[in-house]
Parts: C-alpha cells; sequence; structure tokens
C-alpha cells in the first residue's frame, strides 16, 4: 500500500514539472518567509543592512544564471546570502543539490549550527521536513550529513572527500569558502572539478562559488575574472558621482584617497611618533576619490541603500556573474566601520596578519612576488676597536659563488649570554663581496678570527670548498632544505639541534693513494628555515643585540631583506603554513649571517630568544 508521504511527494514532483518558473521574486520570498533564528541579527530577515545583496539573492530565482561567483570581504554576509539562496531554491525550484564545505567538520557544524536552524524558521521550507508517523523530524532522513525534503536532497560534504564530490548528480551546487578546498592531488582532479562534474546532465544547472580571495592560483580569483565582474557602486554625498570604496587610491587631482585617518600629516594621529589608536579612530574618514571631500562612517547606509552593481568585463561567457565586495561595504556591526578597520590594519604587525586583512577584509589578493616589505636596517658607527675583546669571540663566514670567482664574507664578533644579554649579544665588524681566497686569509688575520672559527660555504662546489677548508683548517657548513631538525646526543640524553654533528668530507685531491692519508673536510649541515627564522628574531630584537655598523657594504640591506616569510598553502593538507620565499638572488650576506649564527649556537654564543624557543627541544 502506497503511503500518504509517498503521494504528497509523488504530487509535489508532477507540480513542480508542469508548472513554469516562478516570477516571484527571491529577495521577495525572502522577505515574506525567512525569519533569521541564529547570530548577531535574528528576527525577521531584512535586507536594510545589506542591500547589495538584494540582486545576488535574486540570481537564485534566475535561470538565466548558470555560474553565481561571490568574492567577498569578512562580515559581508557572504553565506548568509547562500543560505537564503537555498532556502528559496528548496521551496520554489527543487533540485537536488551538494554543499560543499572546506572539510566534512566544517559542512557538518555549519548544517547543524546555521542551515537546519534556518530551514526550521522557514515555513515553506519546513513543510518540506520529512516527519515520522508521531509527527516529529524524521532524523535518520534529516541529519547533519543528508537531507532528504520531500522534494529533493541536500547533502553536505567536505571538499577533502573524492567519494562524496563524485558519487551523486545534481542540479545545483554551493561551493563555500572555495579557497579551502583540496587541490589537485597525484591520483585526482581538484575539489572544484569533481563538484563540477556533477550537474553536468542538468538542463538548467546553476553553480554558485563563494569566498574571500587568498592567492593568485586560489580557486575563487580566476573564477570571478571568468564573469562580469561586478562592482558596488554607491553615489558620494558630497559630489553624487558613483565611486567604489577602495582602502587605497591613488588619483592625480587629489593625491591619496580612500580609508584616511589624517587629512594633512600622519602626526594628527600620532604621539611621540607612534600611532595613537584612539586619534586613529577618531580622526578615520572615507576621502572621495572623485572629489576629494570626507565621508563619514554614519554616511555608509544611505550611500548603500542607493547603490547599484556594476558589470565590468562585457567579455563573459552569458550566465557567469561574478560579486566582489569589501569590509568596508560592510555596516552589520562596529567591527567593520571604518575607524575599526583603520585600527585592524594598524595593528597588523605581521606578514601572516597582513594577508589576512588583505584577503579577508578587503578581498583582494595576496601578491606573494611583492607581499614583504623591506625592513629597515638599523646602523650603528663604531669600529672593530669598539667592540669588546675581553670573553668575546670572532666568528667568519663565507659564503662561495658558483664559479668561485669571488666571496661574500660576514664577521661579527659575539659575548656569549649573561644576566644583562640573556640571548648573547654581537657586533657586525665586516659585511661585504672579496675577490680571492688570499683576501679571504688576510680578513683572517686581521681580524684575529681563528680556524675552527672560519665557516666556509660546501652547498655549491663542495670538493674546492673542502679543499680550501683543509688547506686553512678552517671549518666547512651546508645547508638542508628538508631536515625538520637533527638529534644530538648529550651524555644519556637525546637532543634536537638545528644543526647536524660533524661530518667528514674527502675532496678527492692527489691520487688514489695519496688520498687515503690526507685530511677530511670537517663540516656540519644546519636546517636553512630554522636558522633564517633565529636570524629574524635577532635581528629586529628590541632593545638591539645584533649590532651592524654603518661600515658595512651598501648591499648589505638589500641582502638581509632577501628573504621574506609568507604564508603559502600545502598542497597535500590545504592547510596554510608559514615559510621563507625568495624575493631576490642577492642573498649571499644574508646566506652568511645564517652561517655565522649556527657556529655561534654551537659554541654556546647566542641562545635562541623567547619567541623561537617553541621550535628546537633545547
Amino acid at each position: 500500500m502506497i503511503g500518504a508521504e509517498a503521494i504528497e511527494k509523488f504530487r509535489l514532483f508532477l507540480l513542480n514539472l508542469l508548472t513554469p518558473p516562478s516570477q516571484e521574486s527571491a529577495v521577495k520570498w525572502c522577505e515574506d518567509n525567512v525569519t533569521v533564528p541564529v547570530g548577531p541579527h535574528q528576527g525577521r530577515l531584512t535586507f536594510n543592512l545589506m542591500p547589495y545583496a538584494r540582486e545576488i539573492v535574486d540570481r537564485f530565482g534566475s535561470r538565466a544564471t548558470r555560474h553565481l561567483v561571490l568574492c567577498f570581504g569578512s562580515q559581508s554576509s557572504k553565506t548568509m546570502i547562500l543560505t537564503l539562496g537555498m532556502l528559496y531554491r528548496i521551496s520554489r525550484d527543487p533540485k537536488d543539490t551538494l554543499w560543499v564545505s572546506g572539510n566534512k567538520d566544517m559542512a557538518t557544524a555549519f548544517n547543524k549550527e546555521r542551515f537546519i536552524p534556518h530551514a526550521e524558521a522557514c515555513p515553506p521550507v519546513a513543510a518540506l521536513i520529512p516527519k515520522t508517523a508521531k509527527g516529529i523530524t524524521d532524523r535518520r532522513r534529516f541529519g547533519f550529513s543528508s537531507q532528504h525534503y520531500l522534494n529533493m536532497v541536500l547533502n553536505f560534504v567536505g571538499s577533502n572527500s573524492p567519494t562524496n564530490l563524485s558519487s551523486r548528480p545534481v542540479g545545483c551546487l554551493i561551493l563555500d569558502e572555495t579557497d579551502k578546498y583540496a587541490q589537485q592531488s597525484k591520483f585526482e582532479a581538484g575539489a572544484l572539478q569533481l563538484a563540477e562534474e556533477r550537474n553536468k546532465a542538468y538542463s538548467f544547472p546553476f553553480i554558485a562559488k563563494a569566498s574571500t580571495p587568498t592567492l593568485e592560483r586560489g580557486i575563487i580569483w580566476p573564477e570571478f575574472l571568468l564573469t562580469d565582474q561586478r562592482y558596488y557602486n554607491v553615489p558620494c554625498p558630497r559630489c553624487s558621482r558613483e565611486i567604489i570604496f577602495k582602502f587605497k587610491i591613488k588619483t592625480e587631482e587629489h593625491g591619496d584617497c580612500g580609508l584616511r585617518w589624517w587629512h594633512d600629516d600622519p602626526s594628527e594621529s600620532k604621539i611621540d611618533g607612534q600611532w595613537d589608536m584612539e586619534l586613529v579612530a577618531a580622526n578615520s574618514f572615507y576621502k572621495c576619490q572623485l572629489c576629494g571631500k570626507d565621508i563619514q562612517n554614519h554616511e555608509r547606509g544611505m550611500m548603500l541603500e542607493n547603490g547599484i552593481w556594476r558589470a565590468t568585463n562585457p567579455r563573459a561567457e552569458k550566465g557567469r556573474f561574478g560579486y566582489h565586495i569589501s569590509s568596508l561595504y560592510s555596516v552589520l556591526s562596529d567591527e567593520t566601520s571604518f575607524p575599526s578597520i583603520a585600527v585592524k590594519w594598524l595593528l597588523c604587525n605581521t606578514m601572516s596578519a597582513k594577508q589576512n586583512f588583505i584577503n579577508s577584509w578587503l578581498a583582494e589578493l595576496w601578491d606573494e612576488s611583492k607581499g614583504y616589505e623591506q625592513r629597515e636596517i638599523i646602523t650603528e658607527v663604531y669600529s672593530s676597536q669598539d667592540v669588546p675583546e675581553d670573553g668575546s669571540t670572532p666568528i667568519m663566514a663565507v659564503d662561495v659563488q658558483q664559479n668561485l670567482s669571488h666571496f661574500w664574507v660576514v664577521i661579527r664578533r659575539f659575548m656569549p649570554p649573561s644576566d644583562d644579554r640573556p640571548n648573547g649579544e654581537s657586533w657586525l665588524l665586516f659585511a661585504d663581496r672579496v675577490d680571492t681566497e688570499e683576501q679571504l686569509k688576510q680578513l683572517q688575520k686581521e681580524y684575529r678570527v681563528a680556524g675552527e672559527n672560519v665557516l666556509c660555504d660546501m652547498a655549491h662546489r663542495p670538493n674546492q670548498a673542502a679543499r680550501m677548508i683543509i688547506e686553512n683548517d678552517w671549518r666547512g657548513i651546508w645547508g638542508s632544505p628538508t631536515a625538520k631538525n637533527y638529534v644530538h646526543k648529550v651524555g644519556d640524553l637525546r637532543v634536537n639541534r638545528p644543526y647536524s654533528e660533524v661530518k667528514l668530507r674527502d675532496p678527492h685531491l692527489g691520487t688514489s693513494w695519496e688520498n687515503r692519508f690526507s685530511p677530511k673536510a670537517r663540516f656540519v649541515y644546519f636546517v636553512k628555515s630554522a636558522i633564517s627564522d633565529m636570524v629574524a628574531s635577532l635581528r629586529h630584537k628590541k632593545p638591539a643585540i645584533w649590532h651592524v655598523t654603518a661600515n658595512c657594504s651598501v648591499e648589505y640591506s638589500i641582502h638581509l631583506n632577501s628573504r621574506q616569510k609568507i604564508q603559502r598553502q600545502n598542497k597535500n593538507t590545504g592547510v596554510w603554513e608559514a615559510v621563507w620565499m625568495e624575493t631576490s638572488q642577492k642573498n649571499h650576506l644574508l646566506d652568511a649571517e645564517g652561517h655565522v649564527t649556527v657556529r655561534a649556537l654551537q659554541l654556546g654564543l647566542i641562545s635562541i630568544p623567547d619567541e623561537m624557543a617553541q621550535s628546537f627541544d633545547q
């Protein structure tokens, strides 16, 4: 006997099949039927605080829309827009749907905490939720990963599950936070490509993709570039012309425009040369790029209500609509006010924080090639005679070039850690190019550096460098890009160090018979990333313990800024990691500083700064 629920499901199927597409506005439907049950703005849905969302939500009710791409900043209602669009489609245009999040846990948490409460609070959607004989929700068919409505199925999956992404055909795809998706692996296509294969069989497929952008090779930005690239234009309350809110924009007529926190001079928001955040907040405003006049934070609401989306890419494929908006447009909370955004930017004191601000708040790409800053090298006027010699040790590092045509040399003198200098202290005595091996010997003699404290780089010319090491009783050093640490035995203990135990290298000098008795070059491997971390910590520690003489090479600053730490997504795990990136080939003096640091660590002349301590098990 056919049950009543099966009959009702079949009736709804026929009704949907025979009924032409509704001309009802999706926005009007949402305003009439949606109540927001969770979050800071609970109650009857209104678009007053997010008027830019109206056109986007209406796209969910348009069969002319095939691809919808949202490139949004944080606190801009991106996920709320997806939720409203999905509620409308469940009720008015049902098709089996796949909602993809970054991973399974994210998908389950979103469904449980956000989507199900919205579905149950929306009467037309709640009426389609399967019930048991007792009239309560059937949790076997309406769960946290799969929801079987009477007219369609909605599944929530993580991007890290190729099986779930490729196992079922769907007419609608919701791809949320796409730049957190798993990338292409050795055996599988990327999550985006696997998901998009699921809706090819449907007559009117619909795909919505949303994310804050990350890098140029991320997912959302290339997808946005394929669309008509729409930006929300708002009228300036001073000149009435349309503008797009930009964090910074320079014009010939009005100079620096965008978000500002001073009018004539930065000192207006500073005390003793430092930004005062109360003054920054009090002085923040938006400078119109068309008329140069001030726009205050409280005027944004009126501007948004009278705004309009304008496409900027007329060559886009028909049916591809893209929307870009930054947190400068958000009036949902004080966290996105002009003063708060200005303060947040000035508090970004690391590369990771700056990348997060540019990605999540401005909805712009983080440019890896320019995503670093030239840190100022603070120099001091002193000579080698001014540096204390009693109890100190000079160390010399030689960076050997590929063709042995010249060398780059750093010489530092170190004082060991003490009560008043817990990390030790060092003074740069020499940093420059040296052309001959004979000049290296002269420098060693001039600065009275013991042979065992002269470090010679072996990475490029190991045999030739080994010959120099043996003949001059120097020591070798060799950077490893892969090792995480090296294990040493200290008594009965096994401890980690960023350098290896002493190794021996046979440079194959002379005949095979002579090689049997010839000495071997002594050297150590070291962990390049760990030593780069330590050099950075020592270099920027305040008060200064890493002194730089004003007499060093003019290229020292260029070399020291040639390697910067950036955030990069691991292709296997999808996790964002901090890695060192070479930004210039002029890095030889920085390498030499690293070599000096390794030897100073070996001799106990420096200790690891507090912020680095977790990197090593000392």
